[in-house]
């Protein structure tokens, strides 16, 4: 039987040599795909250092490079894809004149179509993160709100942690969800309950400080310190919810379920999540989001289990009394915006500016912006002109009465040079002055007027006037750029809040709160306070 099955084992394996024999005289062998290639130059940086590692514009800095005698007089030398001025090159060292226009950034040699990168050169310039700050890994998740606060600041956001401290495990636990509250030197505060108890249950938008002290904050929250909300809340002075004991229905029988502890105010809201809280008058607030229906809960007819609820049809901006009553005398039931919302900011006598994806609102034109007076109504002055595509954000300065737009827009106020980002006075007309430059295919996501003047734009740009620069640049009124607030890079992230504050050596000061991962050499946990020296 060995010997029928071996004698098989030997006629298939003679079939199949003399198979692949002649299948194998068909078989053409193609070029080699790496023939021709260009052979390496021996080029390479031997040290990842330059000296010095920190420059000036107009400065002299070298870098230790090998094998580059055969190639002298045919190098180029780039910084942040900055061409530089090569001062002299040797073998093993070449020293390179830094230009008056640049960034910080990696080197790289480029020589015959051949590219060899370096060690990274700082830039030096009067904008830089603060060194004294005490803030070291910051909020694990994006931030959205900053408000200034008692010598310190309240921070919400979308973040579950901040400097590492929370702690879910075991009896102490730590919460540091949604909503937290620092000092002036990034630690957090002892002084108030911020921060204390659980938190959101998710993202908090917004946040308003109301006459009487207690604070507002909106967003896409369920629960606040374990207590049910609807994507809005009412906050003691201490940071603590404003709570109330209300009589229920007892549907057992626990004397204790005749009692309920929920939130003093009554308010909610359905279809959408708020995107933007203000504090007005006589505590009042004005909400702005996404939302179609604004509902509160009829305790008298309610359980500690089930809620009921009556329900008022009310589309994306409503005022609310302080106990969370629906103001009637705010325009409601109206059609609102036919598209998204994106961003609202307040401007003066309590108007509310609103960006988003529509193209009408209550009925009336509006490219994509619209201006609601005090009572609701839409007004017919704010009106623009020009080519907008789409909105992304409106910021406010109350200082210089400035409305910043950043998006995709171009032409509006009927000048062709205003595209991308663009400063509004309060009454809808265009400030001509600013201009913003050359920034490539990129495009502004954010851009906000600060208290001097000067405009902070972020966006998805690499370069500003074809010179290399971060995706956040400080520029001037006129839209000009000055190197010595623009010399670090790179920059990571979106910014979604901007607070003016003080160094730790008293200079002019932004804490700068978004998505944001890293500012020049440095990871940041979405947040950082940045010096701007004059």
């Amino acid at each position: 039987m060995k010997i029928k099955l071996y004698k098989s084992f030997y006629l298939l394996f003679a079939l199949a040599s003399i198979a692949f024999t002649a299948c194998n005289k068909d078989i053409v062998t193609g070029e080699d795909p790496y023939a021709g290639g260009k052979g390496s130059l021996g080029i390479g940086f031997i040290k990842n250092y330059p000296n010095p590692s920190f420059a000036k514009p107009g400065e002299l800095v070298d870098f230790y490079v090998k094998g580059l005698k055969p190639f002298i007089g045919k190098i180029d030398f780039f910084v942040n894809n900055t061409k530089v001025e090569v001062v002299t090159a040797q073998d093993s060292l070449v020293t390179i004149k830094v230009p008056m226009e640049i960034s910080s950034g990696d080197a790289k040699i480029v020589v015959d179509g051949q590219v060899f990168y370096g060690p990274r050169l700082e830039i030096d310039g009067n904008a830089s993160l603060d060194a004294n700050y005490e803030m070291i890994n910051g909020f694990r998740g994006s931030v959205s709100d900053i408000l200034p606060n008692a010598g310190g600041f309240i921070v919400t956001g979308f973040f579950n942690n901040f400097e590492n401290q929370a702690v879910e495990t075991g009896n102490n636990r730590v919460y540091r969800r949604g909503i937290h509250f620092i000092d002036a030197s990034g630690k957090t505060s002892t002084s108030m309950s911020f921060g204390r108890g659980i938190g959101s249950s998710g993202g908090v938008n917004s946040i308003a400080k109301l006459s009487s002290g207690s604070f507002i904050i909106g967003g896409n929250f369920s629960t606040f310190n374990n207590k049910q909300v609807y994507g809005i809340a009412k906050l003691y002075s201490n940071g603590q919810l404003d709570s109330t004991v209300v009589d229920v229905i007892n549907t057992t029988n626990n004397p204790k379920n005749s009692l309920d502890t929920v939130s003093s105010f009554n308010a909610g809201l359905f279809g959408g999540s708020v995107l933007r809280v203000f504090s007005v008058k006589d505590d009042k607030v004005m909400v702005v989001g996404n939302f179609d229906r604004y509902f509160k809960i009829d305790y008298d007819y309610s359980s500690r289990e089930n809620r009921r609820t009556i329900v008022t049809d009310a589309k994306h901006v409503i005022r609310l009394r302080a106990d969370g009553s629906l103001d009637s005398t705010y325009m409601i039931k109206n059609a609102g915006a036919n598209g998204m919302i994106m961003d609202a900011t307040m401007i003066d006598q309590e108007r509310i500016v609103v960006i988003g994806t529509f193209s009408s609102y209550n009925g009336k034109p509006a490219p994509g912006i619209v201006c609601l007076n005090a009572d609701g109504s839409v007004d017919p002055s704010f009106n623009l002109s020009g080519t907008i595509t789409r909105l992304i954000s409106v910021t406010y300065n109350a200082a210089q009465k400035k409305i910043a737009l950043a998006g995709i827009f171009n032409g509006l106020g009927g000048n062709a040079n205003i595209k991308g980002v663009a400063l509004l006075n309060t009454d809808g007309s265009v400030d001509k002055q600013f201009v913003l430059g050359e920034v490539g295919t990129g495009i502004a996501s954010y851009a906000q007027v600060l208290n001097n003047g000067r405009v902070v734009v972020d966006g998805s740009f690499t370069s500003y006037n074809n010179i290399g620069r971060t995706n956040m640049l400080i520029l001037e009124k006129d839209g000009s750029l000055l190197q010595k607030f623009n010399a670090q890079a790179p920059f990571s992230g979106s910014i979604s809040k901007i607070v003016e504050t003080r160094s730790s050596t008293g200079e002019p000061a932004l804490l700068i709160g978004g998505s944001i991962f890293q500012y020049g050499a440095k990871t940041v946990g979405n947040f950082f306070r940045l010096e701007v020296k004059e």
